[in-house]
């Protein structure tokens, strides 16, 4: 094993709205660039590059099935998505990924695979919410609230299977991070599987830099390199804004923040998003701006190990 090392970050933006509804989550990558995310990691003495965006030809927009709405369009986003990821690591940099929402998840961690093929992937998912629904439960019909559970081989085969083998990861390489609006029949599947949950209480009971030690802990025996996903609602609404999907008594900034330095300290983090960010409520750009210091505390923390 070698020494821990300072990254170099490559920034990939997925800038589309298929899994979701609403407007200005498409907007994220944009808004935090021109906020001025190159720079500040940049200013952290991090060597940052921007390596644009992931470019998709959507087909038409089809929702005739209110239980799964837009499939088409969710699967060809995420089959865009793999070998940028790949090019972001072969090329040596960190993939910090902008979103974009989360049902693009299947796609960044198959281009984390594709780019690991010897390492087991794990996931540290930072939702209020546990995207843990299936057509069969959904109250929604949206894949933006399935994809976990999807990554974990239920669901309709044309979503587990979109990269001809499933699950993508098996559900104890998965740790729910914040969680606390959870869906009742979501909340009996979550209980009947293996993925581990610590609620937003249990992070604030235990403190956050301890919570996201357990969870990598919870991880260790399963996983030898960890994907980190945010979605920006595990945030407090008193504390950000534009959020699309505000859910009270959430992280503040500095709990977030102390547990991305947990995380990024362990040496095991391989890749990195933040998500659903919604630039339509922020005209100021003062929300993007905190987002920015956030990322700043991830980046300028990570350390990785080349094993």
């Amino acid at each position: 094993m070698e020494a821990a090392s300072k990254p170099r970050i490559g920034v990939l933006g997925i800038p589309y709205n298929v899994g979701w509804k609403g407007e200005g989550i498409d907007e994220e990558p944009k808004a935090l660039r021109a906020s001025g995310l190159i720079e500040h990691l940049a200013s952290l003495q991090l060597d940052v590059t921007d390596i644009g965006d992931v470019q998709c030809r959507l087909p038409s927009k089809d929702q005739s099935n209110p239980n799964l709405l837009n499939s088409a369009q969710v699967i060809a986003v995420c089959k865009d998505i793999p070998s940028r990821v790949v090019e972001c690591v072969r090329s040596g940099v960190f993939p910090l990924i902008l979103g974009g929402e989360d049902s693009v998840l299947m796609g960044i961690l198959e281009g984390l695979q594709q780019a690991f093929p010897n390492r087991r992937i794990g996931l540290i998912y930072l939702d209020a919410h546990g995207d843990f629904n299936t057509p069969e439960t959904t109250p929604s019909g949206l894949i933006g609230g399935m994809n976990v559970a999807v990554v974990t081989g239920r669901g309709p085969m044309e979503l587990t299977a979109i990269f001809g083998h499933q699950p993508q990861i098996p559900e104890e390489a998965i740790v729910l991070f914040g969680a606390r609006d959870l869906d009742s029949t979501e909340k009996a599947a979550l209980e009947n599987s293996k993925v581990h949950v610590l609620t937003t209480k249990q992070v604030k009971d235990m403190g956050p830099d301890e919570a996201m030690s357990r969870a990598l802990q919870m991880l260790k025996p399963y996983v030898d390199k960890v994907y980190l996903h945010m979605d920006v609602d595990v945030l407090d609404p008193y504390v950000m804004s534009a959020l699309i999907l505000p859910v009270p008594n959430g992280l503040t900034f500095e709990e977030c923040s102390s547990a991305f330095k947990a995380a990024a300290q362990s040496g095991l983090i391989c890749g990195a998003a933040v998500m659903v960010f919604n630039a339509r409520r922020d005209p100021m750009g003062t929300e993007a701006k905190k987002v920015v210091e956030l990322i700043g505390s991830l980046c300028g923390a990570l350390r990785l190990r080349n094993d």
